[in-house]
């Protein structure tokens, strides 16, 4: 069973612009160090915040991280409710998630140059089990749901390494034709 806890922070206006400010300094210190050799004291003199506003929105550096991370994940399901349609299509959601993930691209190559995948794709289980968390979900639901979050993390990941030569479109098909040939091989 998973047990992440992620916190979503209530946020006013003031609080949302010291957000972004201490995610802009964290982000921009990340450009020439490592997440560890970087302090607190660094971001919140970079961000022009106090210590105290930094820990009134985040516990750590972290922290940010899976709040940055969590809020994409907000912001993709969003915009997925927002263009529902009555028929469900795989394809169509894909998609739009990766043109929310193509938003944020330089920041997540950011993030994957500075060595962090394992945090990162740690923030992508915390944050799909923060917005689908079950009560008591089967080990078959557990396996299938870490499986899933492992192959779209791994495809994203692949994808900014590879420079995005595709477009969000294509690669939703290859991933769609991956999916069915999985199917018709199982069917056999």
């Amino acid at each position: 069973m998973h047990n992440f806890t992620i916190e979503k922070k209530k946020t006013n206006k003031s609080n949302l612009f010291t957000r972004a400010c201490i995610v802009t300094a964290l982000f921009d210190l990340l450009k020439a160090k490592d997440l560890e050799d970087i302090t607190i004291s660094e971001i919140v003199k970079r961000a022009g915040v106090s210590r105290m506003g930094f820990y009134r929105n985040y516990i750590s550096k972290e922290d940010i991280i899976e709040q940055y991370v969590l809020d994409i994940f907000l912001d993709t399901i969003a915009e997925i409710e927002a263009s529902q349609t009555l028929h469900f299509d795989i394809q169509d959601m894909l998609i739009t998630t990766l043109c929310q993930f193509q938003k944020h691209s330089s920041d997540i190559k950011l993030l994957l140059d500075r060595k962090l995948d394992a945090l990162l794709h740690s923030c992508y289980e915390k944050s799909f089990y923060y917005l689908y968390s079950q009560e008591r979900p089967s080990r078959i639901r557990e396996y299938s749901t870490r499986m899933f979050i492992g192959e779209i993390f791994n495809l994203e990941m692949a994808w900014v390494r590879n420079g995005m030569i595709e477009t969000p479109e294509q690669l939703a098909k290859i991933y769609y034709r991956i999916l069915k040939l999985r199917c018709q091989t199982e069917k056999n």
